[in-house]
């Protein structure tokens, strides 16, 4: 059966395509490396051919995300998506550094399932925000339900909820890797990129203000994950979670591994209100809940 183990890119269209572009250079600190025939342009966080990639289009939005799965041929890929109810589509050489790919629309967005993806390995950056990779990604569909079936029929596990609103799901040790929000909409909410330490929270923040990316929410740390969390826009008002500190899970146990700052000793799996959104108790201006 076919199982995912982590993210392998997103697929960003924008209308503000050569701002993009240059805040994930010059801001966020991703190495370009390459640009198709198409104006797409690629960009790598530190190890894979590509993390994040951007097109110019007439409309914003997220076009595809690509998760990374275990080795098995795109034909069995096709076979266990068949025997979901899918419609799935095998791709060769679709992209640059990703021989083989299956494609599949769940809830309204589109998946890219790949085994293998090239990892040129050009390094960090030593400017910008330099996170070390792209660590979750939040999306809204008014199908929540049948687009986490899904994620729990490829090796994903429900970890925290938002009563009702919101599921966290992991395909590894980390808290969440999707957090599907249920509404009546189908979009991206936002990406989170983690950073090196809970100190580099301080340095980006000030960073991030000189650049004209003001943070919008945080830091503060979330109760759902435990993460230390800030928020702001980039350039095509696609939302951007910077975070540290994040929850692991001990699958065996259904626990996560213990923390001075957890409510529960142990602490496991659990549904949180939507005023919960921080330990802090900290109040903000911006509401992420309608981001």
């Amino acid at each position: 059966m076919t199982r995912a183990f982590q993210i392998a890119y997103v697929d960003l269209d924008t209308p503000d395509a050569e701002q993009e572009v240059a805040y994930y250079d010059r801001v966020l600190g991703a190495t370009p490396a390459e640009r198709g025939s198409d104006g797409r342009a690629y960009f790598s966080l530190g190890l894979d051919h590509h993390n994040i990639t951007i097109k110019p289009a007439p409309e914003k939005r997220l076009t595809a995300l690509g998760l990374r799965i275990e080795q098995e041929a795109a034909d069995e890929t096709v076979r266990s998506l068949r025997g979901l109810g899918l419609s799935p589509d095998k791709k060769s050489d679709a992209r640059p550094g990703v021989p083989a790919l299956v494609e599949v629309v769940v809830a309204g967005h589109t998946l890219h399932l790949l085994p293998e993806m090239a990892m040129p390995g050009p390094g960090f950056r030593t400017s910008g925000v330099v996170p070390t990779r792209l660590g979750h990604v939040a999306l809204i569909t008014p199908e929540a339900d049948k687009f986490v079936e899904f994620c729990s029929a490829i090796g994903f596990r429900t970890t925290d909820w938002f009563e009702g609103i919101a599921t966290f799901l992991t395909c590894n040790h980390d808290h969440h890797v999707l957090n599907v929000i249920g509404a009546p909409e189908t979009r991206l909410h936002h990406l989170a990129f983690e950073l090196r330490s809970r100190a580099a929270h301080h340095d980006v923040a000030d960073f991030l203000a000189k650049e004209n990316h003001p943070i919008l929410w945080g830091p503060s740390r979330h109760t759902a994950g435990h993460n230390l969390a800030s928020y702001h826009y980039d350039p095509s008002r696609f939302l951007i979670e910077l975070y540290s500190d994040m929850d692991v899970l001990v699958p065996e146990l259904n626990i996560f591994e213990p923390r001075p700052w957890h409510e529960a000793y142990p602490q496991r799996p659990r549904v949180w209100t939507i005023e919960q959104l921080t330990t802090w108790g900290t109040r903000f201006d911006f509401d992420l809940k309608t981001a």
